[in-house]
């Protein structure tokens, strides 16, 4: 009969230390992936801005660093949300949510008194204050915070996020 050696039995412990980590639900890595692309559209918003800087300052009634440090924050804002999903860190579910609901009065807040379009006009009328694709960006924005809402609060994502991960 073998002895086992020094390295088996220090894996054997570790194995038996480390509890398993369960795996990520689809929900998770669907939201993960969502908040990748908005954060990617940020850090292509913040690049762009800072590349075509010139340009935003001579056309546009918006500064190019409002863009740029939005895009940035953004861009931060996404990659530790998805960081913290990705990993099942404890904290995520929280600091998804506080994201998402910022994000979502950023957005409109910027679709309001940012665009072109609340007043306007050479002859002199008040366009509505709401662009015209209003409705439809209303809707995707109520579907991406009940998506959210949805997958947060699943009794298998509520599990994820409150396993406890050490490593010893």
């Amino acid at each position: 009969m073998e002895k086992p050696d020094a390295h088996n039995q220090q894996v054997e412990a570790t194995t038996l230390t480390t509890p398993l980590v369960k795996k990520r639900p689809r929900s998770v890595t669907l939201l993960a992936i969502l908040v990748l692309i908005i954060a990617i559209i940020n850090i292509l918003r913040f690049a762009l801005s800072i590349r075509y800087w010139v340009f935003l300052s001579s056309r546009s009634a918006v500064s190019p660093l409002y863009l740029a440090l939005t895009g940035l924050v953004w861009s931060v804002a996404g990659a530790a949300v998805i960081w913290g999903l990705w990993y099942a860190k404890s904290w995520a579910p929280k600091l998804m949510r506080a994201v998402g609901l910022t994000y979502a009065l950023y957005y409109w807040l910027d679709l309001i008194f940012l665009k072109d379009h609340p007043i306007s006009g050479t002859s002199g009328t008040v366009v509505a204050l709401l662009p015209t694709n209003w409705l439809f960006a209303a809707i995707l924005t109520v579907i991406g915070l009940v998506f959210m809402e949805w997958v947060l609060g699943r009794a298998k994502v509520i599990e994820y996020f409150s396993q406890v991960i050490t490593v010893n």
